[in-house]
């Protein structure tokens, strides 16, 4: 990383989170407190980029394509949804499919 922070060193120094009382704890997470805080993303190494490429190539084999009818009004509000929260179309349509299955079944 480029500000030199060193994960293993600064869990040496610290003790687990699940062991710290209140204050411990305020004062070990105080750093994330502010909303304005925008660390810069770390890029991602090439054993994790070679594992996503693996996991993308298994879930589009195991997809299939299929031909529907839906009102243009649903449309753009489902395209819409999926912009805003970083998923594509078909990953929305699949997971409201997937939610209502779930609940009839349940």
């Amino acid at each position: 990383m480029t500000d030199g922070f060193r994960w293993n060193d600064w869990m040496k120094k610290q003790k687990p989170f699940w062991e710290m009382n209140t204050r411990e704890l305020a004062e070990a997470t105080k750093e994330f407190d502010n909303p304005n805080d925008n660390p810069p993303a770390i890029k991602p190494t090439a054993a994790q980029l070679a594992q996503l490429r693996r996991w993308k190539r298994k879930r589009t084999a195991e997809r299939s394509r299929l031909t529907l009818s839906l009102e243009k009004k649903l449309i753009k509000q489902t395209d819409h949804y999926a912009a805003a929260h970083g998923i594509t179309f078909s990953d929305a349509v699949s997971d409201a499919l997937r939610r209502l299955v779930n609940k009839k079944s349940a």
